[in-house]
């Protein structure tokens, strides 16, 4: 919905720019919806564009009548059993190839007539773009609740240090205080729920990073931790980068952990696709679970 797409981004010209059409397309649009409901749904007064108060009753209104559809469409779907179409999953490249490969190729396999893309992207799902993406939350930094989604927790892993092979504080026995590394360089993405939870910790315990590079993908930062430019938090079950090894320390007082969830549409969650991904993923976090453990909280 265009309206909703331009709240979320909070410009015309953004808005503009994720649905590939012309800022002056995106415009027009929204000025013939305030002409026909009458009323202004955008502030366009301050450097972001919001909606007003009438523009978020529209877009509630619409988002329910929209899961409303969704969720009869899937019900129409289910009444003969078989398991056909398009499923759209977000894969992303810290845990897709643990998880979701694996359910995908398992789901392939049982389902022939059902068609999988990738691609990714949590704001993907709502915006219908999606049908299901893997997300990471992290107690220690909540997120409110997006409403018009389902999720279902699939896995959960602890959280360590990653710092070089032959770091002098990499060989000794037991958890370390996070002080200890106060001087240290830090890589991490500022703008990721990761990187949020490492300044997070940092606070706590009364100094800030020096932070190095702004890296998200953690085979990158895995790859400039093992070169000796600085340390980074690293969740347990992203793998090291190959011929890039790092130590995971473990650290005190504090028990980090992340917690893997499948993000499906409320409205999409009973459709054949999804119903069928479901307990594909369940599967695969058994099975990692169980080539894992000490992985775990």
């Amino acid at each position: 919905m265009l309206l909703r797409e331009v709240g979320a981004r909070g410009s015309i010209a953004a808005a503009a720019q994720a649905l590939n059409y012309t800022r002056s397309a995106v415009s027009q649009q929204l000025s013939a919806l305030e002409a026909e409901t009458g009323t202004a749904l955008l502030d366009r007064g301050g450097r972001r564009a919001g909606l007003t108060a009438a523009g978020r009753l529209l877009v509630a209104s619409a988002e329910r009548v929209l899961a409303e559809l969704e969720a009869a469409e899937a019900r129409l779907l289910a009444r003969d059993g078989r398991v056909t179409g398009e499923l759209r999953v977000g894969v992303p490249l810290h845990d897709g190839p643990a998880l979701l490969v694996p359910a995908l190729t398992r789901l392939r396999a049982c389902h022939p007539e059902l068609r999988i893309t990738a691609d990714e992207g949590r704001r993907s799902v709502r915006l219908g773009r999606l049908d299901a993406v893997l997300a990471a939350g992290y107690p220690q930094v909540p997120e409110a609740r997006v409403p018009g989604l389902y999720e279902e927790a699939v896995i959960s892993d602890r959280i360590r240090l990653a710092v070089p092979p032959g770091h002098p504080l990499a060989g000794g026995e037991g958890p370390l205080d996070l002080a200890e590394f106060a001087d240290q360089p830090w890589l991490l993405d500022r703008a990721s729920r990761l990187g949020r939870l490492a300044l997070h910790l940092c606070a706590d315990a009364e100094f800030v990073p020096d932070v190095v590079s702004d890296i998200g993908d953690m085979q990158a930062v895995f790859g400039l931790v093992s070169l000796g430019w600085g340390v980074a938090l690293a969740p347990d079950l992203v793998p090291d980068r190959p011929g890039h090894p790092v130590v995971r320390v473990p650290l005190k007082g504090i028990d980090p952990v992340r917690h893997i969830t499948l993000v499906v549409r409320e409205g999409a969650r009973n459709s054949p696709p999804v119903a069928a991904l479901l307990p594909a993923v369940r599967e695969a976090a058994d099975e990692l679970r169980r080539s894992a453990p000490d992985r775990q909280p």
